[in-house]
């Protein structure tokens, strides 16, 4: 796409019109925009020019003069010509000021025919094609947005949320598009023009975060990222600077901040393909689908290199942006935290903690090096969920989805030979705290008789009648963390113990191999004891049962969870561990044995984790494999401990499963080089032959 070279209007150079305000002559304290009644509800209180008796004002009345003002009878209140006025139903919009200066302003510079305008290009749009709209239609909508004519923030709030989802629709177009290799060469031109600000229209779109209307700024978040990524490097550095800096205000602006940590977070978890709702076939002919574009009469500009849309250099450059606001950031939202009275911090806390999730995820494909900078500081958020002051359940789970997608052990971690530092670092935090500093017991997990939740909405006081309930959720990402925090730890010192320095006579290195192992016990006993007391589950149940119990709902963690502890008892095993009773509790194969339960020994299913991506299923079955051709024995007795016919419904499904894979790989349907684990189960069927033959 050749762009034009225009320079782009700076937002300074402009005049800023500010939103019309309701004063007193005698006070200039601003008003409320609702009003308390005798029952406790409040109503929102229209502010109206001082000329006017507001208790002479009814509702007849009202919807007459907003319905003559803005004539929007075949757009939005679609009435029988039978019907009276009185049974118009018109529900404001949150903090909305109608001001008769400002619609008098707005009905003066825009004639009806701008909402046929927005309807006409809405249309077009839908059917992914601009070339059947007339220039003046398809300007008409971004050269009202001149600041000679009236600013955005005047707008009434339906067009202005219908401009918005028209230019959320174009951009969504121009992407789903750019991916199938062609866009419509009007769509080139209009997107061409924003991006070149001919309209002056970013400004305003950034000014709009002024209304204070929650939807406003949901729909406004949307549409400025999906710029960005559009945009690319094209941008001009005043739209990125205005957007980080709502971070880092002098005073804390929920709304501001809300809508840059979203914006930001978009950018950051956008994937280059994916599946849009466009792509769904078109309701006018069953048979026609999105392969079927371009259109007859569409004029298209053809893309034809592969990297043509790449938005790495937009994630890069947003990501150096937020690394520099970073640690006031960090700090401020730190203070929210533990000061979170009320919906508005709560918000911009799960917000902070999404993004920081998001930035440090390996779905996000950022550099290792752009990301470093956000490792920085997880201990010290790590430390408030010892706060004093209770934390909500909601931002207790946010933190926990935080802290297991740094230690990102089944994706990333278990397959590195050297782990960073700052990972290691929160992996011994956590195992510090649960052993040392009661952190499961802090765990807001349970709600019932003598228990409230202090959730996102308010506190919900229970009843005595009620019974105790369990937050799952929670319970189960806390449990994961644990695990892949022992897991990092193993793995640490199992590296430690493979340098050539360190002598296997040394005794202070066996004496701190002992500490740890003994920290690790420790730290998997009170994980043990917490989730059967959680759960009610019998105290003989064998750990690594529960564990996939827990987990049974939630495939992804399930199987990670296993991989842990197959891999915490690979190391400990490896080092001759002190502590048999640790090896036996985490038996992997009991965890097998249960699994394949979970499953209903169905190799089908095992087939599917193998296919799929969504789990680390590849990555735990090869080394299970290695750990029964190499444990034989002790495979044959848990199998037989477990039930006299665990031993041939394991290996009945291995078989299968076995038999499947080679019909996959003899027809070249198999997605990938499967041939390592296809070697260990006819090692695994050879030996158990070998078995049942002796």
């Amino acid at each position: 796409m050749v762009l034009h070279q225009r320079k782009p209007k700076m937002s300074s150079e402009q005049p800023v019109k500010k939103k019309l305000r309701r004063t007193d002559d005698t006070d200039n304290t601003d008003e409320p925009d609702y009003i308390l009644t005798e029952n406790g509800m409040s109503a929102l209180h229209l502010s109206m020019p001082p000329n006017l008796n507001e208790a002479d004002i009814t509702l007849n009345t009202l919807n007459a003069q907003l319905h003559s003002v803005l004539d929007t009878s075949k757009q939005f209140f679609r009435t029988n010509s039978d019907e009276r006025e009185e049974n118009i139903s018109i529900e404001p919009a949150p903090n909305i000021c109608l001001n008769t200066q400002t619609l008098t302003n707005f009905n003066s510079n825009h004639d009806r025919e701008d909402f046929n305008n927005l309807d006409v290009f809405q249309n077009a749009l839908i059917q992914q094609c601009l070339c059947g709209v007339s220039e003046s239609v398809l300007r008409k909508p971004f050269e009202g947005n001149d600041m000679r004519t009236v600013s955005l923030l005047e707008w009434p709030t339906n067009k202005l949320l219908q401009l918005l989802s028209n230019l959320q629709l174009l951009f969504d177009v121009y992407l789903k598009q750019n991916n199938n290799g062609y866009i419509c060469s009007r769509v080139v031109d209009i997107c061409s023009a924003l991006i070149n600000n001919e309209y002056n229209l970013i400004e305003q779109l950034l000014l709009l975060t002024e209304t204070r209307n929650r939807y406003v700024n949901y729909l406004l978040s949307r549409v400025i990222s999906s710029f960005l990524v559009i945009a690319k490097t094209n941008l001009n550095n005043e739209w990125l600077e205005t957007i980080t800096g709502y971070l880092s205000l002098d005073y804390v602006d929920y709304d501001k901040m809300n809508f840059s940590l979203e914006v930001i977070r978009r950018v950051v978890e956008w994937k280059d393909v994916e599946i849009h709702v466009l792509e769904e076939p078109k309701s006018r002919d069953s048979a026609t689908t999105s392969s079927d574009y371009p259109l007859v009469n569409c004029t298209t500009v053809q893309f034809c290199d592969s990297e043509s849309f790449d938005t790495s250099t937009i994630k890069a450059l947003i990501i150096r942006s937020l690394e520099s606001k970073w640690l006031q950031l960090i700090g401020r939202v730190q203070g929210l935290i533990e000061n979170n009275n009320s919906v508005e911090s709560q918000t911009c806390i799960l917000a902070f903690l999404s993004l920081w999730e998001s930035t440090i995820s390996v779905k996000a494909n950022i550099s290792v090096i752009d990301t470093k900078p956000f490792y920085a500081h997880l201990e010290m958020f790590a430390s408030l969920l010892l706060s004093s002051t209770p934390l909500p359940p909601i931002i207790w789970k946010q933190l926990l989805s935080l802290f297991n997608e740094v230690l990102c052990y089944g994706s990333t971690l278990a397959l590195q030979d050297m782990l960073p530092d700052d990972t290691c670092k929160l992996a011994y935090v956590i195992v510090r705290y649960v052993k040392d500093s009661r952190l499961l017991e802090r765990l807001p997990y349970r709600c019932g008789e003598g228990y409230q939740v202090f959730g996102f909405i308010g506190t919900i006081p229970y009843s005595q009648a009620t019974q105790v309930q369990v937050d799952k959720t929670l319970l189960q990402k806390m449990v994961l963390l644990v695990l892949k925090s022992v897991a990092v730890t193993v793995k640490e010192t199992r590296s430690d113990s493979s340098d050539s320095s360190v002598g296997s006579d040394d005794y202070d290195y066996y004496q701190d191999m002992q500490l740890i192992e003994r920290s690790i016990r420790d730290v998997l006993k009170k994980v043990d004891v917490f989730v059967k007391t959680s759960l009610e589950y019998h105290p003989e149940t064998q750990f690594s049962k529960l564990l996939i119990n827990l987990f049974s709902d939630q495939d992804d963690y399930m199987i990670e969870s296993m991989v842990c502890t197959l891999d915490i008892t690979v190391g400990i095993s490896y080092r001759n561990a002190v502590f048999p009773d640790l090896v036996n509790m985490l038996n992997p194969v009991y965890a097998f044995i249960e699994f394949l339960k979970v499953v209903s020994h169905d190799s089908d299913v095992l087939l599917d984790y193998l296919v799929s991506n969504e789990t680390c299923f590849l990555l735990y079955l090869l080394r299970f494999l290695k750990y029964i051709r190499r444990n034989w024995a002790k495979f044959v007795s848990s199998c037989e401990s477990a039930g006299n016919t665990e031993l041939s419904n394991t290996m009945t499904v291995l078989i299968r499963l076995n038999m499947q894979i080679n019909r996959l790989v003899s027809k070249d349907l198999f997605p990938y080089n499967i041939s390592p684990v296809l070697r260990l189960l006819e090692v695994c069927e050879n030996l158990y032959e070998s078995n049942e033959s002796s």
